[in-house]
Formats: C-alpha cells, sequence, structure tokens
C-alpha cells in the first residue's frame, strides 16, 4: 500500500513537469505564462532501491526543474520508471495519467493480412525446430503493424513497439526485475541499452517487448505481452476473433463487490475478452467464489480448484499456462490456476469450441 500510495504522490508532482512530446504548436497557446527557471543537475533518483537516470526518448539525459523553491520532475520517464502510463490529448490540451478506460489498458486487435500470415510462417520456417509460428495479437490503440522479419529469432515491427521470439534468452547477464504478467506468468524487465526489455518464457521459446521509441509504458507493454499466441494452421489462422468486453463503472463496481464478499479472496478478476459476437449479461457471488455469465459463455473463479477428482485431458492455453479439461455432467470445463486462484470456463449452450474457450482463458486478468 506504501509503494502505491508513494507512486500517486511522485506522479501527482511529476505532471507539472512533464515533457510533452510530439505536440507541435504547443507553446502558441494563449494559456502560458513565461518564468524563469533551473535546471538542477544536483538531484538524483532512486526507484524501488536501485539507481536510476531519467531520459528523454532520445536517450538524453533529463534533469529536475527548480522554480519558486519547489522541483519539477520528468513526468514521462518516472512514470515508465514507476509503469505509469502517461499520454497527452493535444485536442483536449489534457495530460491523462493512468488508464482511460475502464479495460485495464486501452488495446486493440491486430488484424493481419493474408500476405501477413505467409510472412510470419516464413520468417519462422527459416529455423531448424522453431518452425511453429507465433505472433502478438493485440496492440495498443493507434498502433500499427508494420513488418515482421527473421533474424537471430523472428522480430515484429509496429510504430510503437517491437516483438523478439527468439530461442535464446538474451536477458542472462543483466540485471532485472522480475514482474507478474496479469495472466500471472512471470517475466523480467531489464536494459541493455537505453531502452527496457520485457522478456518471458512462453513454451519452447523467449519473447521480448520493447518500445524504441518510448511511447509505450512499461504497464501498457507488459498488458500486451499476454496476447503472444501460437498462431494456428491454414484452416484456422491467427486466434478466434474476440473483441474487448467494455465494462460499464456500474459493472465493475459490481465485480469488486462480488469479490469483496469473500475474506482474503477480495482481489477482483475478469475476463478481458469474448468471443466476437458474444456478450456480457451478469457477475454474482456464490458458492465460495464469483460467476461471470455471458450469452455463449460461463467464467468461474474460486479458491478451489475442482477438476481435481475427475479425469482429464491437460492442453497447454496459447500463453504456454497448463490447463485441464474435464466433464464432471454434460458440458465440458476448462480450469487452470492463476495467482492464487481457480478460474473455469465453459460453454453451457455448447456454442464455443474447446479452441475458443482455451483463447478466452488466456484474457482473464487482474481488474486495475
Amino acid at each position: 500500500m506504501m509503494k502505491k500510495n508513494m507512486k500517486k504522490s511522485v506522479v501527482t508532482m511529476m505532471v507539472l513537469g512533464m515533457t510533452l512530446t510530439g505536440a507541435a504548436g504547443v507553446f502558441a497557446g494563449t494559456q502560458l505564462e513565461k518564468i524563469s527557471a533551473y535546471l538542477n543537475h544536483g538531484i538524483s533518483f532512486n526507484v524501488d532501491g536501485a539507481a536510476y537516470t531519467p531520459t528523454d526518448g532520445n536517450g538524453k539525459k533529463l534533469a529536475t526543474i527548480t522554480y519558486n523553491n519547489s522541483t519539477y520532475l520528468p513526468v514521462r520517464a518516472l512514470a515508465d520508471a514507476l509503469h505509469v502510463p502517461v499520454t497527452y490529448d493535444g485536442a483536449k490540451k489534457q495530460v491523462i495519467i493512468g488508464q482511460t478506460n475502464n479495460n485495464p489498458s486501452a488495446l486493440t486487435n491486430v488484424t493481419y493480412t493474408a500476405a501477413q500470415k505467409e510472412a510470419i510462417q516464413k520468417a519462422f520456417a527459416q529455423f531448424d525446430g522453431f518452425e511453429t509460428a507465433y505472433a502478438p495479437q493485440q496492440m495498443t490503440a493507434g498502433d500499427m503493424f508494420k513488418s515482421v522479419a527473421a533474424g537471430d529469432g523472428v522480430s515484429f515491427i509496429f510504430n510503437h513497439m517491437k516483438v523478439d521470439v527468439s530461442p535464446r534468452d538474451y536477458s542472462d547477464g543483466y540485471t532485472s526485475k522480475e514482474v507478474k504478467l496479469s495472466n500471472g506468468v512471470s517475466a523480467k524487465w531489464y536494459t541493455p541499452s537505453d531502452i527496457g526489455m520485457l522478456t518471458f518464457k512462453l513454451d519452447d521459446r523467449y519473447v521480448t517487448l520493447s518500445s524504441p521509441d518510448h511511447k509505450l509504458s512499461q504497464a501498457q507493454l507488459q498488458q500486451v505481452a499476454v496476447s503472444v499466441q501460437k498462431v494456428k494452421g491454414d484452416n484456422d489462422q491467427g486466434v478466434t476473433a474476440f473483441e474487448n468486453v467494455n465494462y460499464s463503472k456500474q459493472q465493475l463496481d459490481n465485480i469488486r463487490k462480488s469479490f469483496a464478499q469473500f475474506d482474503g479472496f477480495t482481489t477482483a478478476y475478469a475476463p478481458q475478452h469474448m468471443v466476437a459476437g458474444d456478450a456480457f449479461k451478469s457477475v454474482g457471488a456464490g458458492g465460495d467464489g464469483v460467476n461471470f455469465v455471458f450469452n455463449r459463455m460461463n467464467v468461474a473463479v474460486s479458491p478451489r480448484d475442482y477438476s481435481f477428482s475427475y479425469d482429464g485431458n491437460t492442453v497447454k492455453l496459447p500463453n504456454g499456462v497448463s490447463a485441464k479439461w474435464y466433464t464432471p455432467d454434460k458440458t465440458d470445463m476448462l480450469t487452470f490456476k492463476l495467482d492464487d486462484r481457480y478460474v473455469t470456463l465453459s460453454s453451457p449452450n455448447n456454442q464455443l469450441t474447446h479452441i475458443q474457450l482455451e483463447q478466452m482463458a488466456v484474457a482473464v486478468q487482474k481488474v486495475k
């Protein structure tokens, strides 16, 4: 709690000192007042117990500004260090700190063309024993996929993001900080140069995400990371067509209240995607867990594993997490462990396939 409060306090101070990159013509506004201030090179930074040097998008060292006995910090650089997304809306002349919508991150699907899918398959096919293709299925809203190429591994280039899939872990030898992705997978941040790298193991390979132009925060890259998945075969290219679940404020309040009814189980989790054409109907606390009801899907989050006494079939989800299919009655259930709880997905009306439910399982994440 102390760390969270510190993060909020620091960001509050930083906002006045924010360097607004990409805001052409910002100095032509009528609300600006000329002042006399000083670059203060005598202040150093320590973030989470480690020395930190804030830099701009070109890697140039940034200094604090001292004005009228107050010190103003470079908000974008420190927001990245604290894993707090920060953006600037030029049209509204508004600094945006944290998330701007009800989803944990503003993501959009990456819709690969047939030619792009073929290029992805060919890039992986150049490596013996590494032919199975993997690709990011989501990107931050407003980003765009540009190209894919084979090097030491396979690199996906977006306007604001780079995703490398390699048989080797290039983070070895660097000081790193371990984090948990929203799907429970362990990952680590390391900085071989001036660009932060997020690396995690996915099946038999390592995935590394970065934002070379520093446009994406660490929190945004961590959200995109969970969407890197195995590309299906010729008859099922890419992942299942899905869409974001855009919970209203009232629905988010109901989700949190449902989890709050259980001592020691109060942290809220929720599916962030659904199969295209589905719709969220309700959430409620029942038995010893929380149940999400969609038109075509049920998602139960519980502290207990109800599959243990049933025979089943173990599968790997697209993000590498182990899960189990079992059938207690006429409805197949998919169960997997996520942090300190068990998530179970099913399609009571049998309108969703096993593949579709496995894809949706990856989207169950902690609510921010």
